[in-house]
């Protein structure tokens, strides 16, 4: 995430988070060549769990109030391990009033309702 991107949704009450994968799955897919595991976990490539868990510690406000993790791979992550990990950063940074879903590719999430 640039400085930039991050100031430029510091301030939303609903947020839609890229958590595409999970860094140890994702080098040992044996389904992608090398070039496409450095592409994505390369500084253009895709938010890693982890780096969206870090992504949130950083526009964290009182005026966050809905998170939903998006683009999910379906090889090289898991929702439970996504959430999971988005979900103890939200704890260890007090953030209990900020609501945590998953998108799926399948299935439509709930309806947000400010």
């Amino acid at each position: 995430m640039t400085k930039l991107v991050i100031d430029r949704i510091r301030n939303a009450n609903a947020l839609v988070l890229e958590a595409n994968h999970d860094v140890k799955m994702l080098q040992e897919c044996v389904r992608r060549p090398w070039s496409l595991k450095q592409r994505i976990l390369g500084r253009h490539g895709h938010l890693s769990n982890e780096a969206a868990a870090d992504c949130v510690a950083e526009i964290m406000s009182a005026e966050l109030r809905h998170l939903y993790l998006g683009h999910l791979s379906r090889e090289c992550n898991r929702p439970a391990l996504a959430h999971r990990v988005v979900n103890e950063r939200l704890q260890k940074i007090g953030a209990a009033h900020v609501v945590l879903a998953l998108t799926s590719q399948d299935v439509p999430c709930p309806t947000l309702s400010l």
